[in-house]
């Protein structure tokens, strides 16, 4: 071992391999520089790297034999020829050996070489955003603040940081001569490598700002800086401070900024309420979840958060939303506004306590007006809280002012471009409108940032599922279950959504074996994720056309969560009368249905069709016939103002006119819903009410 070490250093391996590190080093180093200013991505650098690792075997063969003297290049003496060997002249076959050594160094180079050319750039194509994914525009005007990184040992820091982001967010959006990006987009990128200007061009702005935050002990030290959308900065200052100063450095560091970006200064704000520490820290991370829609987590955050601190009146607002969310039983919408009200008697006006009860009249379908009233004086004080638009479009939504409601979120979205429930509501109001290639194409660009919320990934199953694009589908909803980066009690949702993809593919076996997988965790019975529970307990027999088994499995699942099934009562009244208990079924679906008939929800057409279906099959033909009327009324008027233009909506639409006995209206509208992209046939032929 010490020859042949010797041997290496006497034909100087080790310092052709050193100055290969160092060349190849200094060569990432120059790349790492100019690449983002010249509109390269990250995996330009990655190529060079790969390039560079096949290249230093080369380098050491090359080494061993040869030496590079004044006199060109020598081949290396052998060791038996002693230690002061002259080296020796190249012979034939030592140019045949460098000639390969070359021809396999240009084969590297010139793949590297192709591979760059071939990447895409980034600063003018919108790195990432395919073609038919138009970036956004980058007003001059424009700035988002990315979250601070974390740069302690201690992962507690991670909201301290969060909330820091937070505040000079809220700061910077007082400024009106700034276009400031809404909080969830910017922190879609929490964590990412993505380089500068790739997330700029997401976000279609022209600045950011982000910074770092090292906690030690009770000192903190928060640095930030201002980027343009190359790369290159513009401004950077760092701060020394103790912990219990961060509410002044938060508006300290929003004012510096703000400075260096506009003009113009608001003035500044009057002192506000510092909540306790701890309880601060529990608002931030339900505040989060609330984001992300994990809700059930979100409410335990935030109840402790108000449980530490009575008197913060934001947590108090923010667990009023987490309650509302998703909720349709009237006394917990009761519980969120009570909740609400607490907020506004500990400050009253709170805009985000006023806009979580207008998300309750919002749920609540018998007060749209009321809900407007509401949202829109929240809007008139915070114009850019996307949420509370989210809940305006809702409110008018229900209203039936659907073009309203669509201009509502696409101004939200430009606040917020890569806000999950924003976009996802305007994705679907393209694909119900008939232009679901453009609302497909706006959800794939949200499934691009690093993290994407788990609520993207299952619409995108969703719209492809509608438009029968199956393989896409499938391979969507595989993406969502390898996913677990959220809560456990998600993990119905996310199964899902794949037994649902091999159902329609007509692969009963394996959809129901990744049915029963996603029925572990039990979540909290009554909450959003226990709905998802119940899917995947029932619905493989469902898709079956085994309705009596699935009928079963729902009574067996609600028994087992201490649920009277009959608390569920749409899809109980719906699996009864699929079972053949229609005297049962009409019990509970005509009251469920109420005398209003609640066609808005999604489920309301289906409730009334078999509603209708019982109702005939009992003796109550003329009440089946008014009901059936009302609903075809109700498709007609959504069809005149552009709203059924969904396979899903369609095929519904076409059960209506069967029921109704007009077979060639069911067949028409059937036709352009197979047209649309419907191909459910593995999951409804067997549907009594079609035949």
């Amino acid at each position: 071992m010490t020859e042949w070490l010797r041997e290496l250093r006497r034909r100087r391996v080790f310092r052709t391999a050193g100055l290969y590190v160092v060349g190849a080093w200094l060569v990432m180093q120059v790349a790492d520089l100019f690449f983002p200013a010249w509109g390269l991505p990250d995996s330009a650098i990655n190529i060079l790297l790969v390039a560079a690792v096949l290249g230093f075997p080369l380098a050491l063969v090359f080494g061993w034999f040869f030496d590079v003297t004044a006199h060109g290049i020598v081949r290396t003496s052998a060791a038996g020829d002693g230690p002061e060997a002259a080296p020796l002249s190249l012979q034939r076959t030592d140019y045949a050996v460098l000639a390969a050594l070359a021809l396999v160094a240009v084969v590297i180079v010139y793949d590297a070489v192709t591979d760059l050319i071939e990447t895409p750039q980034v600063a003018e194509s919108g790195d990432g955003v395919g073609d038919d994914e138009a970036a956004p525009e980058k007003p001059d005007n424009s700035i988002a603040v990315l979250p601070f990184a974390n740069v302690s040992n201690d992962p507690d820091n991670e909201a301290f940081c969060d909330g820091i982001s937070e505040e000079i967010l809220h700061k910077l959006a007082d400024f009106g001569e700034l276009h400031v990006i809404g909080r969830t987009s910017s922190f879609a990128f929490k964590g990412s490598d993505y380089r500068i200007p790739r997330i700029s061009t997401l976000l279609g702005v022209r600045y950011l700002l982000q910074g770092s935050v090292r906690k030690v002990g009770d000192r903190l030290r928060i640095s930030a800086q201002l980027v343009d959308d190359s790369g290159a900065q513009r401004w950077s200052a760092a701060f020394d401070r103790r912990l219990e100063d961060v509410f002044a450095i938060q508006t300290e560091i929003a004012d510096f900024v703000a400075t260096t970006v506009v003009p113009k200064i608001v003035p500044q704000h009057d002192a506000v309420y510092q909540p306790d520490i701890v309880a601060y820290q529990h608002y931030l991370a339900g505040r989060e979840l609330v984001h992300q829609r994990h809700v059930t987590v979100a409410r335990a955050e935030l109840a402790k958060a108000v449980e530490l601190d009575p008197g913060y009146a934001e947590a108090w607002a923010e667990y009023a939303i987490s309650l509302a969310m998703w909720e349709d039983d009237p006394d917990k919408l009761q519980v969120a506004w009570d909740t609400a009200d607490k907020a506004l008697a500990l400050k009253p006006g709170l805009p985000r306590a006023r806009a979580a009860q207008g998300m309750v009249l919002a749920y609540n379908e018998s007060a749209p007006e009321q809900a407007e009233t509401i949202l829109r004086g929240v809007l008139a004080d915070e114009p850019h809280m996307v949420d509370a638009s989210n809940w305006l479009a809702q409110a008018l939504g229900g209203q039936g002012r659907d073009d309203e409601a669509r201009a509502v979120l696409e101004k939200a979205m430009a606040i917020d471009p890569i806000h999950p429930a924003i976009t996802m509501n305007v994705a679907f109001s393209y694909h119900r409108g008939g232009d679901s290639d453009r609302a497909i194409a706006l959800v794939s660009r949200l499934a691009q940032v690093p993290v994407p919320s788990e609520m993207v990934l299952i619409d995108l199953v969703t719209l492809y599922r509608e438009t029968g694009r199956f393989t896409d589908m499938l391979a969507a909803a595989q993406r969502v279950v390898a996913d677990d980066s959220g809560p456990a009690d998600s993990n119905a949702w996310r199964h899902l959504q794949l037994a649902w993809s091999y159902a329609l593919l007509g692969e009963h076996d394996r959809a129901a074996e990744v049915a029963a997988a996603g029925r572990d965790p039990q979540p909290e019975a009554g909450s959003p994720m226990w709905v998802g529970w119940l899917f995947v307990s029932y619905r493989p027999a469902l898709w079956r056309g085994e309705y009596r088994e699935a009928l079963r499995r729902f009574e067996a699942a609600t028994a087992a969560s201490g649920v009277a099934p009959a608390s569920k009562s749409m899809i109980y009244g719906v699996l009864l009368a699929l079972a053949g208990d229609h005297a049962r079924a009409v019990e509970l679906l005509e009251p469920a249905l109420g005398d209003e008939l609640s066609f808005g929800i999604e489920e309301g057409p289906v409730v009334g069709q078999t509603l209708a279906w019982s109702m005939a099959l009992t003796g109550r033909q003329g009440d089946a016939a008014t009901l059936l009327d009302q609903l075809e009324q109700h498709g007609s008027e959504v069809e005149a103002r552009g709203g059924l233009e969904s396979s899903q909506q369609l095929y519904s639409h076409a059960r209506t006119a069967l029921l109704r006995g007009d077979p060639d209206a069911a067949i028409g509208r059937l036709r352009r819903a197979v047209e649309l992209g419907w191909r459910d046939y593995y999951v409804t032929h067997h549907d009594p009410r079609m035949e």
